[in-house]
């Protein structure tokens, strides 16, 4: 078996559990990552979830976005900041103190992309499934990364 069949299995094989358990076929969409460098797609299931976890330019605590990955972007779910102060920065009304974060409930919008930007001091990490994408200023020249939801390209088999 090549080395990509032996990929595509595993990959089939870690999926088709999650298809047997909706009541509809998972949808595998793909995540693409793009920087002025480079430009990677990962395949991933509509509905799984994604993090985004950097440190916040201006007071340089943690902050933790989280999403829902859907087949035309992302929906947002909610908002952790690591100090009550940011709540107000971003003017939410409330929050929650659940251990050491602050949450915010931010549910139901939804972004075609995100656009962040990457840096030394923000520390951006991108999460999903069981992997972490961390980027700084040497992943991005200028420091512009967009995330965006599509569907995956077919493979050419020949």
């Amino acid at each position: 078996m090549s080395h990509l069949s032996l990929q595509a299995a595993t990959v089939l094989a870690l999926l088709f559990p999650l298809a047997l358990g909706s009541p509809a076929a998972a949808q595998i969409v793909c995540l693409t990552l793009d920087t002025e460098q480079q430009r990677v797609t990962y395949p991933i299931v509509a509905g799984d979830a994604l993090h985004l976890t950097f440190r916040h330019s201006i007071y340089g605590s943690q902050v933790e976005e989280q999403f829902q990955v859907v087949p035309g972007g992302f929906r947002a779910s909610k908002l952790r900041y690591a100090e009550m102060r940011l709540v107000e920065f971003y003017g939410h009304e409330s929050a929650t103190n659940e251990g050491n974060w602050w949450v915010v409930d931010n549910p139901g919008r939804e972004f075609p992309s995100l656009d962040l930007r990457a840096s030394r001091e923000a520390s951006l990490r991108i999460s999903f499934l069981d992997q972490t994408i961390s980027l700084q200023n040497d992943t991005a020249i200028d420091g512009r990364v967009r995330l965006s939801v599509s569907a995956c390209p077919r493979e050419s088999h020949g």
